[in-house]
């Protein structure tokens, strides 16, 4: 048997896993539930129109970040706190199997269960929605148009990065974690402006990170842009791939630190 992986001894810890929190992740699904069809039915109520594919999927993007960022927030939670860690490490199983199956529910089983959830109470509140006129198109996830596949991407970046702040911090994971993510953020603008007008000069107009420039010629008064190539902008796939990668694999080094 390997100290590694195991098969059946992964699904053994996966079944008891479940076991233990299967009502609690059943009473999560029911909020879900009330939470997506009461916005939704809040949004079609306020409408005088049927509700178009594209503002189901922005209460679709915005419902699968905030409440999969909030639930990613807790599964490793109780390697944490250091009560609560004598249990968990306790069990009969290697790290690799106890940090599967927390990204197993983080991630994949989240997302099914997110998009099953969404996509029931979307179509209950288009079929009982009094609109006057044609019945409205349900959003498709894989849109070209409306594009709300992306937002899966989003989730998986976001995810790697709670779940390494579910077993990081040993309380308030998720108000914690947001709040690095944020100050991160703000940090990355501000010094890459700087860098950028300390490159370019007062002229500078605006300067995204990993994006495009804009600025202003001091002598003709014409506002330029300068942006990537498209061969460029193909190899930035890479920045947020490396960020997902170290996320994960930082909760996971995390996990194999934790000691009874």
């Amino acid at each position: 048997m390997s100290q590694l992986f195991d098969f059946a001894r992964f699904g053994r810890l996966f079944r008891k896993h479940t076991a233990e929190h299967l009502r609690s992740y059943l009473m999560s699904t029911v909020v879900l539930l009330g939470g997506i069809g009461l916005v939704l039915g809040y949004v079609a109520y306020l409408n005088t129109q049927a509700m178009v594919p594209s503002v189901q999927g922005v209460v679709f993007i915005l419902g699968l970040l905030s409440s999969g960022t909030f639930f990613t927030s807790t599964v490793l939670a109780e390697f944490g706190n250091q009560r609560q860690a004598t249990a968990a490490l306790m069990l009969p199983a290697s790290h690799w199997e106890k940090y599967l199956v927390a990204w197993l529910y983080a991630l994949p089983i989240f997302l099914l269960v997110y998009i099953g959830c969404f996509y029931l109470m979307d179509s209950l509140v288009l079929q009982f929605d009094d609109w006057a006129g044609p019945r409205p198109e349900l959003v498709s996830l894989f849109s070209s148009q409306d594009k709300i596949y992306a937002s899966l991407v989003a989730y998986a970046l976001l995810s790697a990065a709670f779940l390494w702040g579910s077993i990081f911090f040993r309380k308030q994971q998720f108000v914690r974690t947001a709040f690095v993510l944020l100050l991160g953020g703000v940090v990355l603008a501000v010094v890459n402006f700087q860098a950028q007008k300390w490159l370019i000069g007062q002229g500078l107009i605006s300067a995204i990170p990993y994006s495009t420039v804009k600025f202003q010629d001091g002598t003709t008064g014409v506002a330029s842009t300068i942006s990537l190539t498209e061969a460029q902008l193909r190899w930035l796939v890479v920045v947020p791939v490396g960020m997902l990668l170290l996320s994960w694999a930082g909760a996971y080094t995390r996990l194999t630190e934790k000691q009874l």
